[in-house]
This record gives C-alpha cells, structure tokens and sequence, in this order.
C-alpha cells in the first residue's frame, strides 16, 4: 500500500474495514498515520483555470480553480470566498498572480442558495427575510470547507500551507470560519467584512465570543475607510481587541478613499497592497502540533482545535485550555461543556504508555492504545494528517472549571506561532 492507496481507503472506506485490511498486513496505527503523511506521486499539473464541480453534504456548486505555471508537489492552497451577488469566477483573478508567484493554488468556490433564516440572520441581519441570494455558512458544513477537503483530495495540498480569504459576505465568512475553525488555516485575510452584521445595533457578546480564537491565527485585515455597507468601524474594534490582547501576528490596513467593492481598494496584482500581503504570506506555515491550545466554542460542530475537543457544549458556549507539560502529562481546563477528547500520537507516545491528565484539577491516566480504525476515522473527518490520531481518549468533566470573561484574555503567543 502506498501513501494514495492509503489516503484513499481511509477517505472512502469504513474504519473497520480499513482495520481489518490492516490487520491482514500487519498494520498498526501508528505505521498507517506516518503513511498518510507521507508525499505520494502526483501527477503533473496543467497550469491555467478550469471549473470543477463541488459536492459536499447532498448539494452541489462549481468551483474556479487556478494552477499556476511549475506547480510543485504539496502546493499550498488560497480559498477565496466571494461577495453577495458575485462569482468565484469574477473574484480569481484578484488573487490569480498572488498564487503564482506563492506557488498556491487558487479556489474560488460559488455560494449556493441556503432556506435556514438563521444563516440568513447572520448575513443580512433584520433584513433576512428580504435576503435570497447565495450566501455562505459560518460552518464546516459547507462549500469553503468542501473546497479545503477537495484541495487535500485531488492536489495533495498542503495542509500547512492553507490560507482563507473572503470579500464582503465572504469577509463576513472569513472572520467567522477563522474563528472556527482556526486550526485548519495557516492564516486568514478578511476584506471588507465583519465580524457580525448585528453589531450595527451594537456588540454582538455570542459571536465575539469566539474573537479570542483567532489569537492562535496569523491574520491580515483590510477595509475600505469610505465602505458605507459594512463600516470599517467593525473591524477597527476588533483589530483594537486583538491588539489589546497581544495577538502576535495580525496586520491591518486601511485604504483611505476604498470604498466597499474590491476594485476600489487598489487591489492591482502591481499595486503595493498585493505586494504587502504577498510578503505577509511568503512562508507562511501553520503550526500543526503546538504544546499549548486555548479554544471557545458555541456548538459541538466547532469544538475542536487540533488535538483537543469539546463534546456536549452548552448553549452559552465552552472554553477550554489544554497544555502537554510533557509526551506523557497534560493539563486541561474545561468550562461549559459534558467531555473533553483528547487526541493523541505516536509522535509523542508509545503503544500502551501511560498518560497522566490533570482536568480541572482532577487527576487520571489514562492508556495510549492506537488503533488502524482509529486512524482511519479521524483522517476521514479533515483528510488532514495533522489532524489525524492513532487514539482518541473522551473524559468526561465532572467538576466545573472557572468559566471566562466575554473579553479576549491576554495571552502569552509563544505558543502559537512558528
């Protein structure tokens, strides 16, 4: 079995088939995870655009995808999401020679038609019912992720190398993706865009919530100072709130006669913009495996961040912060939320070692015992190897930890950047 057969049966097939053709090889977890993360032969690339279908959870789309010219193996990824009314197709050449001259592939996926009027709230506010247009959803479950999932599938992307951007509506996605799902992005760019619309009314306290989350992620921020549909005001408060908190690696720019479309903001492939943000990407990384996570969620379909979830997550949100001392001892605390998983690696640990965790306070250890179907389910859910375990142990939170403040904490960055 080589690194594409593996990635395949693992993507495609049940955890306990892919186990049982292990176990007929004499495969354990840890020998099948280091084959995932492996470089498989990839076929040669044709430079240029072309329009792919997307699929993801029973509906479709069509995606514009750019492959510069001597795309190498494992090339990095820049996904970028479009505004209300426009196109993939319209947006890609912003963001086409950026990607060729980063050696990234360029997605540029169309939003599709959404009835739940909750997802409308987010993106037009009290204007939902009047709002019928394509539009993206702040959740793993839709085309921005789809195209991550299909940029690891078909262009053995690197995981590491995955950048988000978004304009307008997409802006809007951006921010709210990043603060999701940070830990899938080795950075994010939101243009023109907010944290929430419902902030034209005042603070939204739910969704900044979730603000301190982008401390972990490197973050380039750009609006237009005359954008009269989504006021730069939004983001100069968040930026200011980020800064307050020491994030480590976020830049914001103002363009002062920008305006809300992009082509106002002086967003020419020679322009100096461009040039900044391109020397703000070159070598950009994600951190795949930090000693140290802090995350917050609202829901269980966001609760993860690396190798730490939340399961059971209350309605007024979780946080966690989780901490390897060393291979073998970890320090977790875990406020609004039934259990916390923990998933662990052989990178770490050996085959029946035992783990120390202290949870609130409380201490227990457990077994490290990796499993091929393991491997294979965790790898099924992100097609990330990073993000994939050889054993996923769940404890559950019998005591309550200190619950945080709304406000985005001070917190040391060390741990999250490269």
């Amino acid at each position: 079995m080589n690194p594409r057969e593996a990635r395949l049966l693992c993507a495609t097939s049940e955890p306990g088939r892919v186990a049982g053709l292990c176990a007929g090889r004499s495969w354990d977890g840890p020998r099948l995870r280091r084959l995932l993360a492996q470089d498989h032969d990839t076929p040669a690339f044709t430079p240029g655009d072309s329009v792919v279908e997307l699929a993801h959870g029973g509906r479709s789309t069509t995606m514009t995808v750019h492959l510069p010219p001597g795309l190498g193996p494992r090339p990095g990824v820049i996904i970028a999401l479009h505004g209300a009314g426009g196109s993939g197709e319209a947006l890609l050449p912003y963001f086409a020679g950026l990607g060729d001259r980063l050696g990234m592939a360029v997605l540029a996926p169309n939003a599709q038609l959404l009835d739940d009027v909750a997802g409308r709230l987010d993106v037009a506010g009290m204007f939902a019912k009047r709002f019928r247009h394509p539009r993206w959803a702040f959740t793993a479950d839709d085309f921005p992720i789809a195209a991550l999932r299909w940029a690891l599938e078909h262009l053995d992307a690197d995981s590491d190398r995955c950048v988000l951007v978004g304009v307008s509506m997409g802006g809007l996605a951006c921010w709210n993706l990043a603060m999701r799902l940070w830990s899938r992005f080795a950075a994010a760019v939101p243009i023109n865009g907010a944290l929430s619309v419902w902030e034209a009314f005042g603070s939204d306290r739910r969704t900044r919530y979730l603000l301190a989350n982008t401390l972990a992620l490197p973050l380039f921020v750009i609006h237009g100072a005359q954008d009269r549909r989504i006021l730069p005001r939004f983001d100069r408060a968040s930026v200011a709130q980020l800064r307050e908190a020491n994030h480590a690696n976020l830049t914001y720019v103002e363009v002062p006669d920008g305006d809300h479309p992009l082509s106002t903001l002086h967003f020419e492939d020679d322009g100096l913009l461009v040039a900044q943000l391109e020397a703000w990407l070159t070598g950009r990384r994600r951190m795949s495996d930090p000693g140290f996570v802090r995350h917050r969620a609202l829901d269980d379909q966001h609760a993860r961040a690396h190798w730490i979830a939340l399961s059971g997550v209350e309605p007024s949100g979780a946080a966690v912060t989780a901490e390897r001392v060393r291979d073998d001892v970890y320090r977790i605390d875990v406020t609004g939320a039934q259990a916390v998983r923990l998933y662990l690696t052989s990178d770490h640990l050996e085959a029946g070692q035992g783990v120390a965790v202290v949870l609130n306070g409380q201490a227990r250890t457990v077994r490290f015992e990796p499993a091929p179907a393991t491997v294979a389910a965790t790898y099924r859910e992100h097609l990330d190897p990073a993000h994939t375990a050889e054993a996923v142990v769940t404890l559950p939170v019998d005591s309550p930890g200190p619950r945080p403040s709304g406000r985005v904490e001070q917190i040391s960055h060390h741990a999250y950047t490269s």
